[in-house]
């Protein structure tokens, strides 16, 4: 039995001013569903989109269906993009490219989360999320964001978060942030962003040495929703080129790695949903982006209801390892619903 899967857009309103473009997975028509059912929001990292969860979420639904546990069961998925990200960027570009050209903050993509699970049950999704158990799933760019979601009101309740690699500095004084950025730096824009095809920028990738640590289901994914037609393809002969290019533009990535909410606020964001919601960190060993000691300063200062560090990954778990991803999830969905039944 596979998920059914939907995209969802919504549209721009007096609340928040750009397009918010979601997929939603899911096991059975609503009318199925029963109140002790979660809803699980999927926040993509810097550079990635809503897709990037695919592999993971189809592991997910995998485990779920052979789970015996009837009481909290995931029945549905929502990945958001990031609307300057994805196909979100495309979308937005107009607006992106007038008003947050040189400008993008972490604080964005949670009111852009937090537009869509308000927007209540006559626009976007067309769901009361209110009345619904939800548990958001953040990586990097989407872990931080999903802290800075108690910040705005009036409040949803969150009956936990799961963060992955969450990459930010606990503050000011710890230099080795700036080295963590630069290397963000450095990265976006040196990266390969155009090709003649998708089937040349899948052959290009596979060869290089980042992604051909990438699982190759994600993979796949990056070159089937992450990019789009190259602007060049809009000319006539013979002038066109019918190439491809990143959805997210290096201008947006960067201004996104620029954020001061990467830098100290994200750490008292963290103590303060840690102080209202579950929140469970997952962390990569594997010091590929931020130093470990980093990691154990954030997780040591907070009152989490777990920590686990993964002696196999790095940064990228969740486009390296979704199916271990899925299963970290899963644990921590039994965990959540294990305390729930002892209330």
């Amino acid at each position: 039995m596979s998920s059914l899967v939907e995209k969802i857009v919504l549209e721009p309103s007096p609340s928040y001013p750009l397009y918010t473009l979601a997929t939603r997975h899911s096991i059975g028509p609503r009318d199925t569903y029963n109140s002790s059912d979660l809803v699980l929001i999927c926040l993509h990292a810097v550079g990635c989109h809503k897709e990037a969860w695919d592999p993971t979420i189809d592991h997910l639904f995998n485990l779920e269906r052979k789970s015996l546990h009837r009481h909290g069961r995931i029945r549905e998925v929502y990945s958001i993009d990031c609307p300057n990200h994805g196909e979100s960027a495309i979308v937005n570009a107009e607006i992106l490219n007038t008003h947050y050209k040189d400008s993008w903050t972490t604080r964005e993509y949670a009111r852009a989360v937090y537009a869509f699970l308000m927007a209540g049950p006559t626009r976007g999704a067309k769901v009361d999320f209110r009345k619904r158990r939800i548990v958001v799933v953040g990586h990097c760019l989407g872990a931080v964001a999903s802290f800075f979601m108690h910040e705005l009101n009036p409040p949803i309740r969150l009956e936990a978060v799961i963060a992955f690699d969450p990459a930010f500095s606990p503050g000011l004084d710890y230099p080795d942030y700036r080295e963590v950025f630069r290397k963000f730096q450095y990265w976006t824009w040196l990266r390969p962003s155009v090709w003649p095809s998708r089937k040349a920028a899948l052959k290009d990738l596979r060869e290089r040495p980042l992604y051909k640590t990438w699982d190759p289901a994600v993979l796949r994914s990056f070159v089937e929703h992450g990019l789009s037609d190259h602007p060049g393809s809009k000319y006539p002969e013979p002038y066109k080129f019918s190439g491809v290019v990143m959805s997210t533009t290096k201008e947006q990535e960067a201004a996104t790695y620029r954020s001061d909410d990467f830098v100290g606020e994200p750490m008292e964001a963290l103590r303060m949903t840690a102080s209202k919601t579950p929140v469970h960190l997952i962390w990569g060993k594997i010091e590929d982006i931020l130093p470990n000691h980093l990691k154990y300063t954030i997780s040591n200062h907070t009152n989490l209801a777990s920590v686990e560090y993964i002696e196999e990954a790095g940064h990228l778990i969740v486009q390296q390892k979704p199916r271990l991803v899925a299963e970290k999830i899963h644990d921590r969905i039994l965990l959540l619903n294990s305390a729930r039944a002892v209330l």
